[in-house]
């Protein structure tokens, strides 16, 4: 731990940011008091660590009450090949099929959405190691039987 901290640039939700200096409130936690004057999401960073605070409810009403509805999204999701659906309408979940599409202009169908293979990471393979393999497992086996019968037969 260093004796020291950098300064801190705060962004609010509107993209205003600001510099805060921390100070001490005991060994190794420094800490700075902002008013919160705007809800949303709130970025804080001194060029080597970020922490992200929301500032208002979790859900918003308009989430509690379910009006929410695609129209923000799909204008930039058909833009790009994809879609914006709906999972659940008046009480009912219809949940599309995930399908892997490797290159493709489209990722919608009528009853599946695309998601993009990037192969950024690829599995080569995997390999198994049985815990008990052939005779060392049956004795292993056999052995903890016999010492358990042993102890409970005295």
């Amino acid at each position: 731990m260093s004796e020291g901290v950098n300064e801190v640039t705060l962004t609010t939700p509107s993209g205003k940011t600001r510099t805060l200096t921390l100070t001490q409130a005991e060994p190794g936690v420094w800490r700075s008091t902002v008013e919160a004057s705007e809800l949303g999401l709130w970025h804080a960073t001194d060029g080597t660590l970020n922490a992200l605070a929301n500032v208002g409810p979790a859900k918003s009403a308009r989430i509690r009450r379910g009006d929410v509805d695609d129209r923000r999204a799909r204008p930039l999701a058909n833009a790009t090949g994809g879609d914006a659906v709906r999972i659940e309408d008046g009480g009912a979940v219809h949940l599309p099929r995930i399908v892997p599409v490797r290159s493709s202009d489209t990722y919608k169908g009528d009853d599946w959405l695309g998601l993009r293979v990037r192969e950024a990471s690829v599995v080569r393979g995997i390999g198994v190691l049985p815990v008990f393999a052939g005779l060392i497992g049956l004795l292993l086996l056999v052995g903890s039987l016999a010492a358990t019968w042993m102890r409970e037969g005295r």
